[in-house]
């Protein structure tokens, strides 16, 4: 079995305290959170492209989830789970549309007051590699790095407040609460 995310192991007690049942994970990936947390007694649901969604219904394990879904049956499926994951996904969606569509279907999927936990890469604010450009990509080209004040600014306009966040060597993990009201700016 694969070694889940360590925001996941971290928090997953959190989770059972604060009444989480029903998690959505969001990027899925290779199933490595939503195994964990379905061996843990959470109802997990999980969510990719297409074609991972695909390769991931031969899963051996895959009957365990409580649904497996495409990323475009997301803004209609009004799951109302306790808890969505996003681990290293948000850092690679190179637009602003597409972070948009991210947090969308986040909110669309999360019962007001519910929990996002989210994991980026991190990067130390001291232009160690150089750049000038506020490190849109991180030294090695691959994918955006967040400080916390960052997610702050890029989650408080969908209604998101966070709740406590850590740093380890080369991520950031932060929870989020979903504000009850979900009073949400348009813009983004």
């Amino acid at each position: 079995m694969l070694i889940p995310a360590t925001s996941v192991i971290r928090y997953a007690r959190y989770f059972r305290l604060a009444k989480v049942h029903r998690v959505l994970d969001y990027g899925a990936g290779l199933l490595r959170n939503a195994l964990y947390l379905t061996e843990q007694g959470f109802e997990v649901y999980a969510a990719d492209v297409p074609e991972q969604v695909k390769a991931l219904a031969a899963h051996p394990q895959a009957g365990r989830l409580a649904g497996l879904l495409t990323v475009g049956e997301l803004a209609q499926a009004g799951l109302a789970v306790d808890l969505v994951l996003c681990t290293f996904v948000f850092n690679i969606l190179a637009t602003r549309n597409r972070k948009k569509q991210y947090l969308d279907n986040v909110v669309a999927n999360l019962r007001p007051g519910g929990l996002f936990l989210i994991e980026v890469n991190s990067r130390q604010d001291d232009m160690a590699c150089g750049s000038v450009l506020q490190h849109y990509y991180s030294c090695d080209g691959n994918a955006k790095s967040y400080n916390h004040d960052e997610l702050d600014r890029q989650l408080s306009p969908f209604g998101f407040e966070r709740v406590c966040h850590y740093y380890s060597s080369h991520a950031l993990a932060a929870l989020y609460r979903l504000a009850e009201a979900k009073k949400i700016r348009q813009h983004f």
